[in-house]
């Protein structure tokens, strides 16, 4: 059973504000160094942030190497948490009640070896779907609903831009120019990584990837007299439906609140593909590169 000492609770608050309010981080990254933080807290069993020392430090890098070699982190994960425990630390010891308790010096245990740092650093080619199985996927999606046809209307979008579906959720009509195939990702209003703003042309794909998109947007301005302002990719409305049950309806004029709906229709597009198409974890967070789209590029989507 986890314990907690009220002045490791009061502390670790005070630094989370801190990271948030000085650094202008945003919550993801503030809840990261939460979730760290609190992997240590666990580790302590309940002993005061203060009774650091190399020895502990150490011993929670062999905790953390252990937690390794049983499959339940992986290396990148263990950095990760090497690195914000002892960002931390680091904050920790020029607190007033610290500081006569935590020197720099033995902060410096809780650096990574440089070998795990290094293959965190390496970035390797990772499978990614091919045009012909973009297809694939796209012919073999429903489009007897709305619904359906807003899904592989998403997936197309996604083949074409290589987007993170945290942008891609967040994307409105107004930034779409299909006149130039290409889409304007408006850091203001699109939850682009670090607030960007920049524009991107469609990737080179086959035709049917660009006419889905482009019909799905006709349907919503003269169907469904959506405008520049409403987001290309709405979410579903939810009522009571014939049955006297909550059912979905079609779509609203909203956009989704969070990416986790948006890559469960990407990964389930995949299943229900074939085996031909599902060649690896059939997500969108997954099935990039550097982009981390399921078409990567270099271009920080």
């Amino acid at each position: 059973m986890k314990k907690h000492t009220s002045d490791n609770l009061r502390i670790k608050r005070k630094y989370l504000v801190w990271r948030k309010d000085s650094k202008g981080l945003s919550d993801a990254s503030v809840d990261k160094s939460a979730a760290a933080v609190s992997v240590y807290e666990a580790f302590l069993n309940g002993k005061d942030f203060r009774s650091f020392h190399s020895e502990r430090a150490r011993s929670f890098k062999r905790h953390l190497f252990s937690q390794q070699n049983n499959s339940k982190l992986s290396a990148s994960s263990i950095n990760g948490i090497l690195r914000e425990v002892s960002a931390f630390m680091n904050w920790l010891a020029d607190q007033p009640g610290y500081k006569s308790k935590i020197t720099r010096s033995e902060i410096a245990y809780l650096s990574p070896d440089r070998k795990s740092d290094a293959t965190r650093r390496t970035t390797c080619w990772k499978p990614h779907p091919s045009p012909a199985q973009a297809c694939k996927v796209l012919a073999s999606m429903p489009t007897d609903t709305v619904l359906q046809r807003r899904n592989r209307a998403f997936v197309a979008f996604l083949f074409l831009t290589g987007s993170r579906e945290g942008a891609a959720i967040t994307i409105r009509l107004g930034h779409m120019d299909l006149v130039y195939a290409c889409v304007h990702f408006d850091g203001r209003s699109v939850d682009t990584k670090f607030g960007k703003t920049f524009t991107t042309a469609f990737f080179p794909m086959p035709a049917p990837c660009g006419q889905i998109l482009r019909d799905w947007i006709t349907q919503l301005r003269e169907d469904h007299q959506f405008s520049d302002i409403d987001p290309l990719f709405p979410k579903t409305r939810v009522g009571v439906g014939p049955e006297r049950k909550f059912a979905a309806l079609g779509i609203d004029r909203e956009p989704w609140c969070s990416a986790s709906s948006a890559a469960k229709i990407f990964k389930q597009a995949f299943v229900d593909a074939g085996p031909t198409a599902v060649f690896t974890a059939p997500c969108p967070r997954y099935l990039g590169g550097i982009g981390k789209g399921p078409l990567s590029n270099t271009r920080g989507l």
